[in-house]
């Protein structure tokens, strides 16, 4: 059983397991392996080199390396993190041929501790949980393979060991990577270093001296090499003769076969076959592994990477603020959070928006409706605009527009106007929310952002303001714990108890953006500048029973705003504005139901600004606990 079968739990593209290592037998597998070391050292085998990884180390095992991992004596934590390369094959067609190398025989190189850090984030982002880890862990480790394509896709033969080789420009590394890559991809066949020439429009003299002057070995070794490695697997795995391995292999004799297997693994074949048939992994030899709890897992990932950043001396650190809060049922009231959000109309809104403002209104919850009356309206047709808008549950009161005091701050159309909606709000918990339903295009031009503090743009795309306010107007209860950057509510609802949890990542400077006027590219500025990382645990203790866990996310990168962005403020936005339908602005969602006997842990992990929130809903059939 040489060959492991990784099998990946719910379509997720990675196996993770953070354990105390004894021994893992000789194996091999088709996709991608990480090895991180978090704490102590092991031994790993990888073809004929043996390795000694301290802590900190990174190992990169590609697709068909025979590898085995044992204690060397000390305790030891490590990360193994194994990746589908069939589902990242769609992001790099060539993944199955890569050969990695990221071990360093000396100190740490800078692109070694940014591999490491970026392994490490997704370390935590698989076990912190939060919303959409699944799609940032993928998202995460693109990145590493960029990065790997980028600094490790070369190697060299240093003494007795394979480490990764950074020398020299980037088009003779590209080049030595891609003869790297065929040479293992063919080297059962007859390749030829004239092919090579040819295929690289090189003389072969010249690319003879580059390939020994990046790997340490020339042409004809090198192809050797790779044979020799592959024919691990079929000493390991299979009966065959000596013979028919070396012919399968690429070479011409058996002889030739066993002299340069001796050279790099000091024995010959059948010697080396007798001796770690019984090191293999089977039934029989399985690995010996002791998973880490969850939490202690947690705690040393987030140990280690707070150890990197404070290592990280450059102008770029992240901050990462780790906090944790508890609750119960039982939990008393620090105050009463009793909003109520008021919509302002225009009959100008119902001729721009048609009867989709009704669905707009109908589900911000509003507790009024405040149908503004103009002097050029009619009379009888904003009745009618009251009486359908009574049709559909509202509240409406007809009224003369005030003359307030605005000004323009592109903030509002931005994530910074919820988190300072909310934070105002847990501030004066029983404040009337009263915003205008739509912008009012005042300027000549055709762009989307009004910079005004109403909830949707004049076109009808939601703003994050709507998402957030449609969320405080179904909230009605006890305020339990309040803070800069979250806020926990008890609601009672149709005779159930609602506990909804709100977390927001921000800074002084974003909060204050919605108090006085700001250019777009300012507020921009202000929130792409701030990139510090929030991870709130909250642990609640709840009734014994079924509960539906209903989590929600307004990130800093979706939304209007942010698309704008994107495109740079163009002058005319027609598109989007004439098809407002193509512009995704919801907040990413994820429902699902805990079982739920004592102690329930929630997580909020959220990367520069943001708001997420979560409802936990009991499933007792309308009965409150």
């Amino acid at each position: 059983m040489l060959f492991e079968q990784i099998t990946y739990p719910e379509d997720f593209p990675f196996r993770i397991q953070v354990a105390e290592a004894s021994e893992y037998p000789l194996h091999y597998h088709q996709d991608i392996e990480f090895v991180i070391v978090l704490a102590g050292s092991i031994s790993l085998t990888n073809g004929y080199c043996s390795y000694t990884l301290k802590e900190g180390d990174v190992f990169t095992n590609a697709g068909h390396e025979v590898h085995a991992i044992r204690a060397d004596g000390a305790e030891n934590v490590i990360a193994v993190m194994q990746i589908s390369t069939r589902f990242f094959s769609q992001y790099f067609p060539d993944l199955s041929k890569a050969c990695y190398r990221t071990y360093a025989s000396g100190p740490h190189t800078k692109e070694q501790e940014i591999l490491r850090e970026k392994l490490l984030q997704i370390l935590q982002l698989y076990y912190v949980r939060s919303l959409n880890y699944r799609t940032e862990c993928v998202y995460g480790m693109v990145e590493v393979l960029k990065f790997l394509n980028r600094h490790f896709n070369l190697f060299a033969f240093e003494g007795k060991v394979v480490v990764n080789s950074q020398s020299g420009d980037q088009i003779t590394m590209d080049r030595i990577s891609r003869i790297i890559r065929y040479i293992y991809e063919f080297h059962a066949d007859h390749i030829k270093l004239d092919d090579l020439a040819r295929m690289e429009h090189l003389s072969p003299f010249y690319l003879s001296h580059i390939i020994k002057d990046y790997t340490g070995m020339n042409f004809r070794d090198f192809l050797c090499f790779a044979r020799v490695e592959w024919s691990i697997i079929d000493l390991l795995e299979t009966k065959d003769r000596i013979s028919r391995i070396a012919l399968n292999r690429g070479f011409s004799t058996t002889a030739y076969y066993e002299k340069y297997f001796r050279r790099w693994f000091g024995m010959d074949p059948q010697t080396y076959r007798e001796k770690n048939l019984p090191r293999t992994l089977s039934d029989t030899n399985p690995g010996r592994m002791r998973e880490l709890e969850r939490g202690e897992t947690e705690r040393l990932i987030h140990q280690t990477l707070s150890r990197s950043n404070a290592e990280n001396r450059s102008g770029s650190l992240v901050n990462q603020l780790r906090f944790e809060i508890a609750f119960s049922a039982s939990s008393e009231a620090s105050d009463t959070f009793a909003a109520e959000v008021h919509v302002s109309v225009r009959l100008q809104d119902f001729r721009a928006l048609g009867y989709r403002i009704f669905s707009l209104i109908r589900d911000l919850h509003p507790a009024k409706v405040l149908l503004l009356v103009g002097r050029e309206d009619d009379p009888a047709e904003l009745d009618r605009f009251s009486d359908a808008l009574m049709r559909e549950g509202c509240a409406v009161e007809q009224v003369l527009p005030r003359g307030q005091e605005s000004f323009c701050s592109y903030a509002f159309d931005s994530i910074a106007y919820p988190i300072f909606l909310m934070q105002r709000q847990i501030r004066d918990p029983k404040r009337i929310v009263t915003l205008p339903l739509r912008d009012q295009k005042t300027g000549p031009d055709n762009r989307i952002l009004a910079g005004s503090p109403a909830l949707i743009s004049d076109g009808g795309i939601c703003k994050p303001i709507y998402y957030a306010c449609q969320m405080l107007s179904v909230l009605k209860g006890d305020i339990l714990l309040t803070g800069r950057q979250h806020c926990v509510i008890r609601s009672s609802r149709n005779g159930q108890t609602i506990y909804a949890v709100f977390a927001m990542n921000y800074n002084d400077e974003i909060y204050s953006l919605c108090k006085e006027e700001q250019t777009a590219r300012n507020v921009k500025n202000v929130l792409y500048e701030f990139k510090d990382e929030m991870d709130l645990s909250v642990n609640m203790t709840l009734p014994p029973g079924m509960y539906t866990v209903a989590r929600y996310s307004l990130p800093m990168n979706r939304g209007i705003f942010a698309h704008m962005a994107a495109l740079g403020f163009p002058r005319d936005d027609r598109f989007f504005r004439e098809h407002p339908e193509l512009m995704e602005t919801q907040p990413d969602m994820e429902v699902s139901v805990e079982d739920i006997r004592a102690t329930f842990n929630l997580n909020f992990l959220i990367k520069g600004a943001g708001m997420q929130y979560a409802l936990i809903i009991p499933e007792q059939d309308g009965k409150e606990h």
